[in-house]
């Protein structure tokens, strides 16, 4: 039982560094009028320009109607266009204007000084510790949670 409260603890801890790292994000990111959700697209198809959208939207967990809601918006800021898949028709393909890669360096190295920030006294051993542990989290919630979600 006491496995179960001290895990209570860290849940905690993970919900409040959400909730900061979102509203710092949130503040830095409307000097560029980006939301979250907007930069977590652009980082992905800074590494893979022309990502299918429904592929986009699983790879960001987010639902047809969310992530089309998403890239409606970022349209409207001209940061993506959509283009049907020239082998397949029913494909809608997701390629950013040249508006977003112009602010690709400035958003990452806001990200980046927020992560030094946030690693603070941290080594890189403990960095590495902490990425290890967090992906053991992340695939135990994929592997017994997300399954039970989807029945």
């Amino acid at each position: 039982m006491e496995e179960l409260v001290s895990f209570k603890n860290v849940n905690e801890l993970i919900s409040v560094i959400h909730r900061y790292m979102r509203r710092f994000l949130e503040t830095n990111m409307k000097k560029f009028d980006i939301t979250p959700p907007q930069f977590e697209v652009l980082t992905t198809l800074w590494n893979e320009d022309g990502i299918v959208l429904s592929e986009l939207g699983r790879r960001l967990s987010r639902d047809g109607p969310t992530i089309t809601g998403i890239i409606d918006r970022m349209e409207k800021k001209k940061l993506v266009v959509r283009k049907r898949s020239l082998r397949d028709r029913r494909v809608i393909q997701v390629y950013l204007t040249p508006m977003a890669w112009e602010i690709k360096e400035n958003l990452m190295k806001m990200q980046s000084e927020a992560g030094r920030e946030v690693a603070g006294d941290f080594n890189a051993e403990d960095v590495i510790t902490l990425e290890k542990l967090l992906k053991k989290v992340l695939s135990n919630i994929e592997e017994k949670i997300l399954p039970k979600m989807e029945q």
